[in-house]
């Protein structure tokens, strides 16, 4: 065939593909148009709160602190800003991304399988996209395992940030064998160079894994060269730098500290204690504690990790001993070890989870096929032979179909099926008319605000950023958007500050009978939780949240309670509270040294309190355990009740020394929010009142 005509299918393929992963995105927009969580609680606000604060061209670091990353999250705002830079907008843009991530992982791994023909690896991709993403997920579902290739950006853009590889990928191809071929070292490592510092951006967990992966490949590509390896390691290095240096300093204008102290020293440090769950099996204190990692994963992620990594060492020895092409191999390389160190970082730094390890699964089940000797492949020829062009041409066009099958059964399900009959601008989403109630009740407390010339950052401040907040035409009063991400001492201070100081109109909380976390996240943020009780009170509420303003008069002052040392042993501390009323017991402790510091160290904390009785109401995961920071002074809360104790019971992770400590206490009561006012005819009696 004419080298023209080869060229031609390739485009022709290349548009069918992009053709069918635009029509499942729009099919995909509709759904999400009329069912899509507005749950607070869910990735989608975060991703928003990114996303709003780039798309204003506010300063990074300073005005606002992304916790996703940051050319992640950059990516985004194109659909972000076309299609409305509404909250479906960010939402409509991580699933777009997500599924571009999905498509550029299946052509990766199409063109790593050699024996792939070029003319037929849109094909394949496409037929490749179906069983991975749709029909293996409906496959899992029946038989009860897990399938852990999704298209659902979940709550933090994971699949997005493990496909950071696949999008450099064929960057690397390109100037690797221009490297290769050519002899130009610098004119191909210095932009790799500038690629992988766009990625090394990317997110925390992803951007240092590829420069890893990436210097790794090219020193695979490149050992056998080593003239043209001296000159390509260095230029690379100078691109990773001046890009990442230029996009950082554009972003925070010239002043990247504070971005730099958030994500490296309050985020690196915090999220190893904060986050659920809390058993010695979750944290990596050594080596030998890897192991762990395949133990909580699902069994086909675990399988998928083991394929992977095995894969990769017998391909890196291959390409030492020159038995693989140097290019495909080292390109197998970086995505290989991207993707594993990028499900690895965050289990390492943080807590062992299931759900990070299914980035890999992809590349992990197609790695045996990508390493396959070619004596292998020669033996299969036989069957292989018998997938001819009609036959891949029928496979692809039944995966396409079945793939927009799907989503426009969703589509039509979504849309005859939705109580969601009410569209709301401001949010971009279909909502129903009882949340359509909630949020006029917001816009008529906004223009109240309006008339009073509360300024946007001093209206609303919300433990987890929500629709309330755009209803409401509120800035967040702090940078991290929400109380999960005031990592650090000085976040949490200042945050708390913003209650403590009466600086806000109204903050909104989590209704405690809508989720379980709302009791872990009052725990963990005690010092919040009681400023907030103290200087104010909640008004109204509807489903999720609980809306609280300032409160007028004086609080009662809280009643004194005992809290003595039970017990106490190297790694243990047993602290019983008791009152002579119910209530909430802030518990003071001081801890006199020595006591150890180390990740080993890290302190949670057991509670036995008339609230952690059996009940049919949802938990935290890990109940009743949480973490606490390790530091001096700690404020605790706990449940009371007359004539009954609380137990509290604070450990180090690895029985390490914890110190002797004293404690006093003393109890408030508790605040009932279950039988407040829905929020429209609690925000109209509170607008009544003249409270503003």
């Amino acid at each position: 065939m004419p080298e023209g005509s080869v060229w031609r299918m390739r485009g022709t393929g290349m548009l069918v593909l992009l053709g069918v992963t635009v029509l499942l995105a729009a099919l995909r927009g509709g759904v999400l148009l009329h069912t899509h969580s507005l749950n607070s609680l869910d990735g989608a606000l975060q991703t928003w709160f990114a996303l709003d604060h780039f798309a204003r061209g506010e300063q990074l670091g300073t005005a606002f602190q992304s916790y996703l990353g940051i050319t992640m999250v950059l990516a985004l705002v194109p659909v972000f800003v076309l299609a409305g830079k509404t909250l479906f907008a960010s939402t409509l843009a991580a699933y777009v991304m997500v599924l571009a991530a999905a498509v550029a992982t299946a052509w990766a791994c199409v063109w790593l399988i050699r024996p792939v023909p070029p003319r037929a690896r849109w094909k394949a991709a496409v037929v490749l996209l179906f069983l991975f993403y749709y029909a293996g997920a409906l496959c899992g579902q029946a038989i009860g395992l897990a399938w852990p290739a999704t298209l659902d950006p979940g709550v933090s853009l994971r699949p997005l940030r493990g496909a950071l590889a696949f999008f450099v990928l064929p960057v690397f191809v390109v100037l690797v064998r221009r490297v290769r071929l050519e002899g130009k070292a610098v004119a191909g490592g210095f932009p790799l160079g500038l690629v992988a510092g766009i990625g090394l951006l990317w997110s925390n967990d992803s951007g240092i894994p590829l420069v890893i992966a990436t210097t790794g490949a090219l020193v695979l590509a490149l050992w056998d060269h080593p003239a043209r390896l001296a000159w390509a390691l260095p230029a690379f290095a100078l691109g990773v730098l001046a890009s990442a240096s230029a996009i950082l300093l554009a972003l925070t204008r010239a002043a990247p500290s504070p971005w730099l102290a958030y994500n490296f020293r309050d985020v690196a440090g915090d999220q190893f204690w904060f986050f659920a769950p809390w058993e010695r099996s979750t944290r990596i204190l050594g080596v030998t504690d890897l192991p762990a990692i395949l133990g909580h994963a699902d069994p086909l992620s675990a399988l998928s990790m083991v394929l992977l990594a095995a894969c990769i060492a017998f391909a890196a020895v291959q390409r030492l001993r020159r038995r693989n092409a140097p290019v495909r191999a080292s390109a197998f390389m970086l995505v290989g070890a991207s993707v594993l160190g990028t499900a690895l970082v965050p289990q390492i730094g943080g807590h062992v989870g299931a759900e990070y390890n299914g980035i890999v699964f992809v590349l992990g089940v197609c790695a045996p096929l990508i390493v396959a000797p070619t004596a292998l492949w020669r033996r299969a020829r036989p069957v292989l032979r018998r997938i001819g062009p009609r036959e891949a041409a029928t496979l692809t066009g039944l995966a396409a179909l079945a793939m927009i099958a799907t989503e426009a059964a969703r589509f039509a399900a979504a849309y005859s099926g939705s109580e969601r009959t009410v569209h709301d601008a401001d949010l971009g989403f279909r909502v129903t008319p009882a949340y359509a109630r909630d949020l006029a009740a917001m816009r008529r407390l906004a223009a109240a605000w309006d008339a009073q010339g509360v300024p946007q950052d001093r209206r609303l401040l919300s433990v987890y950023t929500s629709p309330l907040d755009i209803a409401a035409g509120a800035r967040s009063p702090a940078d991290v958007g929400s109380l999960i991400h005031a990592l650090g001492p000085t976040k949490r201070a200042a945050f708390n500050a913003l209650v403590a100081g009466k600086e806000v109109a109204a903050v909104t909380t989590i209704a405690p009978d809508y989720s379980g976390w709302e009791g872990w996240l009052t725990r963990a943020s005690w010092p919040f939780f009681r400023a907030l009780h103290e200087n104010y009170t909640p008004i109204a509420r509807n489903d999720q949240q609980v809306l609280w303003v300032r409160a007028r008069g004086t609080r009662t002052p809280p009643a004194p309670a005992t809290c003595r040392v039970a017990a106490l042993a190297q790694g243990q501390i047993v602290l019983d509270i008791a009152a002579a009323d119910a209530g909430l017991a802030t518990v003071s402790i001081t801890r006199r040294p020595p006591y150890a510091t180390g990740r080993g160290a890290m302190l949670t904390v057991l509670e036995d309190s008339p609230d952690t009785e059996p009940a049919e109401r949802e938990r935290w995961a890990d109940f009743p355990h949480y973490g606490i920071a390790n530091v001096p002074a700690l404020e605790l809360m706990a449940p009371v009740a007359p004539r009954q104790t609380t137990r509290l019971t604070l450990e180090t992770l690895d029985g390490s020394p914890i110190g002797a400590a004293s404690c006093s206490a003393v109890v408030e009561s508790a605040i009932d929010v279950t039988a407040l006012p829905p929020l429209p005819e609690g925000i109209d009696r509170y607008l009544a009142g003249g409270a503003m």
